[in-house]
């Protein structure tokens, strides 16, 4: 299955149309979602947004996020962005958290802007400021072996259990790779190389909360996968890591490449994730195109019907799923071998465009999964628009002369 582009212009005009009208449109300096790490996926389906429908007020987006992380940068604590919660203090002046992995998010969002807006005048003080949050994480919260830490958390520094996040090193990895793409400060991909060894071999069944089994697989494939291909896309990523195993994990356990039974064999699919994933050896390199295959092997098998996954443990989980197809299709259209990819975002695109899709996610009412779904559906326009600009547009014309309800 290919992405339709009535199916996506639909998608893609709703959710556009709920943040066009969300505060988060509005001027002003009170967060307008609860948590800044959720605003920063809206933020960077905004970016995306832009050039697609021509809307000025996308670009307002994110010029606003990034003014108010500036401003409230070092308010919750020293170099980190502001979270938008865990503001308690104990007797020493540390709030109960500050998490590398939340900041990360808003670091990302941030650099979605400045990416998408190059001609923006803010845009030195900008990356000067996510500048500031990088050196600040691997000045203080870095293991021996460069593996991130949570952060700050119940009031201390990495606590017991947390040296080492997963989380944290698939999101801050993102930062370092976009940050260098930006700057051309090469020490940053450097410094990314072993958080993504790390994002590539840790347990990911195994973990101190136990995500996968006790909330949602979707929780950790969403958040992994934003590092997985982030350093699968990058060229001087893959320089870097074409060397053996660094043997980075030291307090987690770590996990060797999943056996995978195909859904058909032979068939192009499997084909093609052999391909993806080539002959696991011990290079970092491709001990990373392995975890991806397993992960999007997971989501071929496991994607039901309707298009959306198998039910989350707990069904609160589920709003991390709209944005799986957002990094399918990044994969898809970077990711040698990742092509196939498609067909999994373009089905579950066609459930979230729809009713079912709006009632199971909770799309237009809640931010975080509204958010990761116009992700989702502003990457698969971009895709359709450099595929056919003029079936692009007439998709997108189709869909406001016929008067679609928009909610």
């Amino acid at each position: 299955m290919k992405l339709n582009p009535t199916v996506v212009a639909r998608g893609l005009i709703k959710h556009w149309n709920y943040f066009s009208h969300h505060i988060i449109a509005s001027p002003g300096m009170a967060h307008p979602m609860q948590a800044c790490f959720e605003e920063s996926y809206v933020v960077t389906g905004a970016a995306h947004t832009m050039a697609l429908l021509d809307d000025a007020r996308m670009t307002a987006i994110c010029r606003r996020f990034n003014d108010r992380m500036m401003e409230y940068q070092g308010v919750h604590y020293p170099d980190m962005f502001d979270m938008g919660y865990g503001y308690n203090l104990n007797a020493e002046g540390v709030p109960l958290c500050s998490c590398v992995a939340d900041n990360a998010s808003t670091a990302n969002g941030i650099l979605a802007g400045v990416k998408q807006f190059p001609h923006l005048p803010e845009n030195p003080k900008v990356l000067a400021s996510v500048k500031r949050f990088i050196d600040h994480c691997l000045d203080n919260y870095l293991t021996d072996k460069g593996v991130m830490g949570v952060g700050i958390l119940n009031f201390k520094v990495n606590p017991e259990g947390m040296r080492e996040y997963w989380c944290a090193d698939a999101l801050f990895a993102v930062t370092l790779i976009r940050y260098a793409d930006l700057t051309g400060e090469s020490k940053y991909y450097d410094a990314a190389v072993p958080m993504i060894e790390y994002i590539s071999t840790f347990d990911y069944k195994n973990t101190l909360w136990g995500e996968w089994a006790k909330s949602a697989p979707q929780q950790i494939l969403l958040y992994t996968s934003e590092g997985l291909v982030a350093a699968l896309a990058s060229a001087e990523m893959k320089k870097r890591l074409t060397v053996p195993l660094q043997h980075v994990i030291q307090f987690t356990p770590q996990a060797a490449p999943e056996e995978r039974i195909p859904a058909a064999a032979p068939n192009l699919v499997e084909a093609n994730l052999q391909k993806a994933a080539t002959d696991v050896g011990d290079s970092i390199w491709s001990r990373l195109q392995s975890r991806f295959a397993e992960f999007c092997d997971w989501l071929h098998q496991n994607q039901l019907a309707d298009g959306s996954f198998e039910h989350p443990a707990n069904d609160h989980f589920r709003c991390y799923e709209p944005g799986l197809s957002w990094l399918l299709l990044e994969a898809a259209r970077e990711i040698e071998g990742c092509a196939w990819l498609e067909s999994i975002a373009a089905k579950q695109l066609r459930f979230m465009a729809g009713d079912g899709g709006k009632l199971y996610y909770g799309l237009r009412a809640n931010d975080f999964a509204s958010g990761l779904a116009l992700c989702s559906f502003a990457v698969a326009g971009e895709i359709l628009k450099q595929r056919n600009p003029d079936e692009w547009e007439a998709a997108v014309q189709g869909v406001f002369d016929r008067g679609e309800e928009m909610w």
